[in-house]
């Protein structure tokens, strides 16, 4: 009993369990600011954006087993609790699962799975340390919060909905370079003034653009920032390893509230309090597993 639950909680951190609650609130939202109904068809998308989250967590580990020996020595793979092998079979078998129920709703959905699969492929086995290495990791939220918007309209409000989450990834992905060593001040000062323009930006849009409804989306930014200030504060005044991780986590959890903002502009409050709702599984869970 203790080897499967020794298994089970090395597959958990494998896969980054909690940071798997934060890809199918991006499919929600592209659902809602694409008009699209929620349908079975939208209820599948959220399942084949968390495989296609997991899988891809599975493989970026499968694909950094020798860098990880050196430097994240208490990951699965380098510390001999799960095989190179085994993680590339997980990682194929989960994105191959993505396609399939992707497939199951319809055209549209899968080739923009087909295509949120190849950038993960690519962002994890070529482009990751690369100089387009963070614009293909943003370019994978994009293409997931394309799945919602597949069942719906491309309008305005979606195309700015994606271009903001986009943008966010960017500058998230560009701090993640220095999880193992001290950052530079001078970009973690140019990140929190990336996020405060992102934030100022949605503000903007909800006011001048979604009219009276969109107000309610104020709520979930409001959050957002005050759930980012403290870390990233904190990583101003000392930009080691340790606060720079303390920003990653805490700005991977935000994309909940992030998308929680949208969905409540287009669908009313209801509709974004229960996006926000993975917040809480995704906190909680990293409090027991590894999620960065």
């Amino acid at each position: 009993m203790q080897t499967h639950k020794r298994v089970l909680t090395s597959l958990f951190e494998l896969v980054r369990l909690p940071n798997i609650f934060t890809a199918p609130p991006d499919v929600m939202m592209g659902l809602t600011v694409s008009g699209a109904a929620l349908t079975s068809s939208a209820a599948t998308l959220l399942l084949a954006s968390a495989c296609a989250y997991a899988g891809g967590m599975a493989l970026n580990d499968a694909c950094d087993a020798t860098l990880d020996a050196r430097e994240r020595p208490e990951r699965p793979i380098p510390s001999g609790r799960i095989t190179r092998a085994g993680a590339f079979t997980v990682a194929g078998l989960l994105l191959a699962l993505c396609l399939g129920l992707a497939a199951a709703s319809g055209l549209r959905p899968f080739l923009v799975a087909l295509g949120l699969v190849v950038a993960i492929v690519v962002y994890d086995a070529v482009a990751k340390r690369t100089a387009v290495g963070p614009a293909v990791m943003a370019s994978c939220r994009a293409l997931n919060a394309g799945l919602g918007i597949a069942l719906g309209a491309l309008a305005w409000p979606a195309v700015g909905a994606v271009a903001i989450l986009f943008a966010y990834v960017l500058i998230l992905t560009l701090v993640s370079r220095f999880e193992v060593m001290t950052a530079p001040v001078t970009l973690v000062r140019a990140a929190a003034s990336g996020f405060a323009a992102l934030l100022a930006i949605a503000v903007a849009l909800f006011v001048l653009g979604w009219g009276p409804g969109g107000l309610t989306g104020l709520v979930f930014l409001a959050l957002l920032a005050a759930w980012l200030g403290p870390p990233v504060r904190d990583a101003i005044a000392d930009p080691a390893p340790r606060r720079i991780i303390g920003v990653i986590k805490a700005a991977v959890l935000g994309i909940i509230l992030l998308d929680a903002a949208f969905t409540s502009a287009s669908r009313g409050l209801v509709s974004g309090a229960l996006v926000a709702a993975c917040f809480v599984p995704a906190y909680v869970l990293g409090r027991r597993f590894a999620s960065a």
